[in-house]
C-alpha cells in the first residue's frame, strides 16, 4: 500500500466506528426516553423487609430534622 492510503483507510475505519457509537447510542437512549415517558407506577413504601439491619420503630417519635425532612418529601409530592 502506499503510505499515504494508510490515513485514510483509518479515517474510514474510524468513521464507521464513530457512526456505530452514535447508533448505539440513539438506540439506548430511545429505551431510556420511552422508559420516563411511561406511565410512573407508585412505588409502595412500608419499611425495609423483615430481619434488614435498619428496621423501623414505630413506637418511637420522629425527631425535629426527621420531621423536618418529612415535610419537605411530603411538600415536593410524589417521584415521577
Amino acid at each position: 500500500m502506499r503510505p499515504g492510503r494508510r490515513p485514510s483507510l483509518a479515517r474510514r475505519w474510524a468513521g464507521v466506528v464513530w457512526q456505530g457509537l452514535i447508533s448505539f447510542g440513539t438506540l439506548h437512549m430511545h429505551g431510556e426516553t420511552l422508559r420516563a415517558e411511561a406511565e410512573p407506577r407508585p412505588v409502595p413504601l412500608g419499611g425495609p423487609p423483615p430481619g434488614h439491619p435498619e428496621r423501623l420503630c414505630p413506637e418511637l417519635p420522629l425527631s425535629p430534622v426527621e420531621r423536618a425532612l418529612f415535610r419537605d418529601l411530603q411538600a415536593r409530592g410524589p417521584v415521577h
